[in-house]
């Protein structure tokens, strides 16, 4: 019997650069992460990041002239970087309260391109609604993207507490293919496990030929 031949995985692959950018957009959460004092060895280099602003001036930064200017080595640049990304990551799923802002309402993101995905536990102002539109660009470097669009929010009601979980999806919301999903999932011409196994464009070619 001949095997099913597997999908490729489409699983974001950031660049070093690209770590730093997005550590730049919220330098507040390296410093959360720095306050820490965890015993890293990139502790030293993420203070010295923090002093340097992330270059956010400037356009033509690079590994090489970060090495030229902390004497740390390149190898160690990239690996560093990547490691303080993942860290804000570990320490916001250990102690989400760090990185809540005061009056504001609590929210879990689940976000999602393609086969790659993260979350994020952090607050907002106010809950935004279904289709409208999220930047995030912080999440870049895990996803491959920093636009998206909020796909569901579901509110969670505990004993002492309540949250709310956000679903945003990477890149522009058409509400006409999402009127045209529901109608299919609702006949039947589509099942729900489709949803959650297919990528977006397969289902459009789904949809597409079900019209």
């Amino acid at each position: 019997m001949p095997r099913t031949k597997e999908r490729p995985k489409l699983i974001h692959q950031a660049t070093t650069l690209e770590y730093l950018y997005c550590l730049g957009d919220m330098p507040k959460w390296s410093k959360i992460l720095c306050d820490q004092n965890n015993g890293k060895p990139y502790n030293d280099f993420l203070k010295w990041l923090l002093q340097q602003q992330f270059f956010g001036q400037d356009e033509k930064i690079s590994v090489k002239k970060i090495s030229d200017l902390s004497g740390y080595p390149s190898a160690k640049i990239s690996k560093w970087l990547r490691e303080i990304y993942e860290s804000i990551f570990e320490l916001n799923e250990l102690q989400p309260q760090l990185f809540y802002f005061d009056g504001n309402i609590k929210v879990e993101f689940y976000i999602k391109y393609f086969d790659s995905h993260c979350g994020f536990k952090t607050s907002l102002p106010v809950i935004p609604r279904m289709h409208e539109s999220f930047d995030f660009f912080f999440v870049k470097a895990k996803v491959g993207m920093s636009s998206f669009w909020v796909a569901d929010v579901c509110n969670i009601i505990g004993e002492n507490e309540t949250s709310v979980l956000i679903n945003l999806r990477g890149g522009m919301v058409n509400k006409y293919r999402e009127f045209a999903l529901s109608k299919a999932l609702f006949e039947g011409t589509l099942g729900f496990m489709d949803v959650y196994q297919k990528y977006e464009f397969e289902i459009d070619n789904l949809l597409k030929e079900r019209r």
